[in-house]
């Protein structure tokens, strides 16, 4: 029925004018005002038409808090604080974060929802940005929004459609990769016509804009196009063009770990999912970069699986006991991602590699919206000698951490071999070094 939206600071709040409803900033945090009838028409995702058809309801009110992934953390409490304060009709009440919004939360803002970079303080440096460009997120046109990436053709993805805005131009190019599905399109349209439409001073425009959309599709793309991403270069992204594989699967995502005193492979799940059409990039980079570190992950991209493994924090305190978890949880993930891939296809598993934070490869982080290399991640993850830049298949890495015998002078140096029990190095050894180490032989030791 209606919506209404307070920018939220760490002391104050504002509202925001109609035209920048759905304008959101993945530095900020906001509080969203959602009216709403319930009908008899209950249980399931209706699209407009039938909501209108369904006959007069009753009247509601909920209160989402929605939380960008670089909002402060005093902002984040004062969204929480402002909208108990907001809620005069005392209805729900729901968190939101960013990249896990519910379906009525997209619906609220009718395909229209557009998350920028940056902070709403910073849109007056933003808005020197001659180009801007974002990813189209979302199955469903109605819940389509769109996500701010770095202008450049690194950002550009095969599976998906992108909305590059040329502020100076008023000129919208929608273009469409290779293997983006008929819905996703339909989606990115969508959002186009709605930039159009408004005109966001968030997004640079203006109301009297007189906004152009040209369409392309990737590999027939206008000489603007690559001139407003600095350069034409497909290498720096997955491009698909050469690739004669079929597309149409949603990757899926799981975390292992023995957290819970037994391990276990739980699916992560996108909140707006639609299970009967194909979500290209359903999950984000922050699932697997701010779970409990080290973590390990499960991406099955239908093509190929990965196995993600995760970083030991700098200044945390590893015990011995600890890195013997980890090697354990390391080879029951490692048997889990193999066992996945014959259940899969028992003629013809899928290859799995293993991927380290921080040195994933293009493949890997092509699957994902957006990605952001972190140096930091990277500089510990390569202090261990077995880590390189090549991909590792992950059967050949369990026979490493499987192995059962060493030479002495192996046992001897440190750090240990992968996957060697620090507290049982006596059954690594063989008879003939076992006994030149003890003086005595294995049977008389016992």
């Amino acid at each position: 029925m209606a919506t209404e939206v307070w920018h939220i600071l760490e002391f104050d709040y504002s509202r925001l004018p109609q035209q920048s409803i759905g304008q959101f900033h993945e530095g900020d945090a906001y509080v969203v005002k959602w009216k709403y009838m319930v009908s008899t028409a209950v249980g399931k995702r209706q699209n407009p038409e039938q909501a209108r058809t369904a006959g007069a309801g009753k009247e509601k009110c909920c209160y989402f808090f929605w939380q960008g992934r670089n909002a402060t953390v005093s902002e984040k409490g004062a969204s929480a604080l402002m909208t108990v304060e907001l809620d005069e009709e005392r209805g729900a009440q729901v968190q939101v974060l960013q990249g896990k919004e519910p379906p009525c939360f997209l619906q609220c803002f009718r395909g229209g929802m557009v998350v920028h970079s940056g902070r709403r303080e910073e849109e007056e440096d933003m808005s020197q940005n001659d180009w801007r460009l974002y990813c189209v997120r979302g199955e469903v046109a109605q819940e389509g929004h769109l996500l701010e990436v770095v202008c450049h053709c690194s950002s550009l993805r095969s599976r998906v459609s992108m909305v590059m805005v040329g502020v100076g131009q008023a000129l919208i190019y929608l273009w469409h990769g290779c293997k983006a599905q008929a819905h996703t399109r339909d989606v990115a349209l969508t959002a186009a016509r709605s930039i159009k439409e408004h005109c966001p001073l968030e997004a640079g425009l203006h109301s009297s804009s007189q906004v152009t959309i040209v369409e392309c599709d990737e590999g027939a793309e206008p000489t603007g196009f690559w001139e407003a991403l600095g350069r034409r270069d497909r290498k720096a992204y997955d491009c698909m063009l050469q690739d004669p594989g079929r597309f149409s699967f949603t990757p899926r995502l799981y975390q292992l770990g023995s957290s819970s005193g037994e391990f276990r492979a739980v699916e992560l799940l996108y909140p707006a999912r639609v299970p009967e059409q194909v979500n290209p990039q359903p999950f984000l980079q922050e699932d697997l970069y701010t779970a409990a570190q080290p973590a390990l992950f499960l991406v099955d991209n239908h093509h190929e699986v990965y196995l993600w493994q995760g970083w030991w924090a700098q200044d945390s305190l590893v015990t011995g006991s600890a890195r013997i978890r980890w090697d354990t949880d390391r080879k029951a993930a490692m048997e889990t991602v193999l066992r996945y891939c014959r259940e899969k296809n028992a003629k013809k598993p899928p290859k799995s590699y293993l991927i380290h934070a921080g040195l994933e490869p293009l493949t890997f982080t092509n699957m994902f919206p957006c990605w952001e290399h972190r140096e930091d991640v990277a500089e510990i993850t390569e202090r261990d000698a077995e880590v390189c830049n090549q991909i590792i298949l992950v059967e050949d890495v369990l026979a490493r951490l499987c192995k059962t015998a060493y030479p002495l002078a192996d046992l001897l140096a440190r750090p240990l071999p992968e996957g060697v029990d620090p507290l049982r190095l006596e059954v690594y050894l063989s008879d003939e070094d076992f006994e030149g180490a003890e003086d005595v032989g294995r049977m008389a030791w016992r």
